[in-house]
């Protein structure tokens, strides 16, 4: 039975966070795929105000469709107001030091950033038993005069093993470090080196905090390599980044990588 629900999110006020607006029953045979359409329409999208009338207001909808309300996919809609009005607040300034998108080239062989900071983190703040650490070393990419090496070990102990450093552009406690706006960016970019391992770039956000947060892999061998992504390629705008988080996954044993100009430009 396919289901749409609507959840509005609004400065002023807050609807349930999935609130059904229509149905269809169908019936089908083994194997048969139908498509099935829903009407959106203003009186599904309104709600009562202060005053107690019914009115649409500005801001950002998510349109949740699905077989069941725990199993929805879901697409953004963006309702403005006669005069461009979005009824969303607006996002903070981006931190000081962020302008030239240089985040860390640790060529005074420290472990530092313009802004932000690094961390060493593993499983073990989630009960694991896996370890990390994280130190600046000399020789770092194309001839740089330093590096950050992330090495640890992946101990079985937890569902889901990992370990490696994590950089929060924002003020950080432990995996939830406060938010910062960085959506003039559009790439994160880094060199990496290592023991020929595949690792993940994992972007954490606001909005994935409750979930799964968007990876990339990247494999870090014996030579150095530059990695870029598109900042849109984890699902965010940059205007809610919480960390990235470089790590090693699943596969218990030793690992050391290296880290080398980061950059979120």
């Amino acid at each position: 039975m396919p289901q749409l629900y609507v959840h509005q999110r609004v400065a002023s006020v807050t609807r349930p966070i999935k609130q059904l607006q229509a149905f269809r029953r169908i019936t089908l045979k083994p194997g048969e795929k139908r498509s099935v359409e829903f009407t959106l329409t203003p009186a599904m999208l309104s709600m009562l105000d202060l005053d107690m009338h019914r009115v649409v207001e500005p801001g950002i909808f998510d349109i949740m469709v699905g077989p069941s309300s725990d199993q929805t996919t879901t697409v953004q809609l963006a309702v403005t107001g006669v005069h461009g009005e979005t009824g969303l607040s607006l996002p903070p300034p981006p931190p000081p030091g962020s302008e030239a998108g240089v985040v860390s080239t640790f060529d005074d062989v420290k472990v530092a950033a313009n802004y932000g900071s690094w961390t060493a983190a593993s499983d073990s703040m989630n009960g694991g038993k896996s370890t990390s650490s994280i130190a600046a070393v000399e020789h770092g990419a194309n001839g740089s005069k330093g590096a950050l090496r992330v090495t640890g070990e992946l101990l079985a102990g937890a569902p889901f093993l990992w370990a490696g450093a994590i950089y929060a552009p924002g003020a950080a406690e432990g995996m939830q470090p406060e938010p910062v706006n960085l959506s003039g960016k559009k790439a994160i970019s880094f060199w990496a080196k290592g023991d020929g391992k595949m690792y993940t770039l994992a972007v954490m956000t606001e909005g994935n905090a409750s979930q799964m947060p968007a990876m990339k892999m990247f494999t870090a061998g014996a030579e150095w390599k530059q990695y870029s992504y598109p900042i849109s390629a984890f699902g965010t705008d940059g205007s809610d980044l919480r960390a990235l988080m470089f790590a090693c996954g699943q596969t218990p044993g030793k690992f050391e990588f290296e880290l080398d100009d980061l950059e979120i430009r």
